[in-house]
């Protein structure tokens, strides 16, 4: 071999070499700041188990109380007779006429078989209530939206629309009123022979 061709594979070597080490370099350095970025990633998650275990005791608590305060009924219709009943009980205490009522029925998002997904609505059953007021004073609305939603009756307001009504600085309003709750299971008894 010449001396011209030993120096030009000499240089392809060399260059090859660098080629092949700068690309093997810059792997390991990717797969390097990979590692990292995973370690730091369980060490947050570590950090939030650390956390939540620490925490178990007052979620227990906070699960306690739920289960004793959450109020349950037979049925959605139960619930949704019940929650009318208070609706109006605590509008005619605050002297609040009520014209239009309409139960509102929860949709389900439906799966890739055309049915139901189960547990969609999440941890409580819902009944809905969608109630129209004309013409009320806002204190007085106000003050009734405030009276349904206390924290042992589990009713919340899920929706207001309000506009001016134009006369007499009063307002007409649609809410949605939502009674969240457990379904009771009702026991059959049967007869066997």
């Amino acid at each position: 071999m010449k001396k011209s061709e030993k120096v030009l594979l000499g240089l392809f070597a060399a260059l090859f070499l660098v080629l092949i080490g700068g690309g093997g370099g810059m792997l390991a350095f990717k797969n390097y700041l990979e590692v990292r970025e995973e370690v730091a990633s369980l060490r947050d998650r570590l950090a939030d188990m650390n956390l939540a275990i620490s925490q178990g005791a007052e979620w227990a608590d906070k699960q306690s109380w739920l289960d004793e305060s959450l109020p349950s009924f037979t049925s959605h219709q139960d619930a949704s007779a019940k929650l009318l009943e208070k609706v109006m009980q605590k509008a005619e205490k605050l002297g609040l006429s009520i014209g239009g009522k309409e139960f509102v029925e929860q949709t389900q998002a439906l799966g890739p078989d055309g049915l139901p997904v189960e547990g969609e609505l999440g941890y409580f059953d819902q009944a809905t209530v969608k109630t129209t007021l004309t013409g009320v004073q806002e204190q007085a609305l106000f003050t009734w939206l405030h009276t349904l939603q206390q924290p042992k009756s589990f009713i919340g307001v899920t929706r207001v629309q309000i506009n001016p009504s134009g006369t007499n600085k009063t307002i007409n309003a649609e809410v949605e009123i939502t009674q969240f709750y457990h379904e009771k299971t009702v026991t059959k008894v049967t007869k066997s022979n």
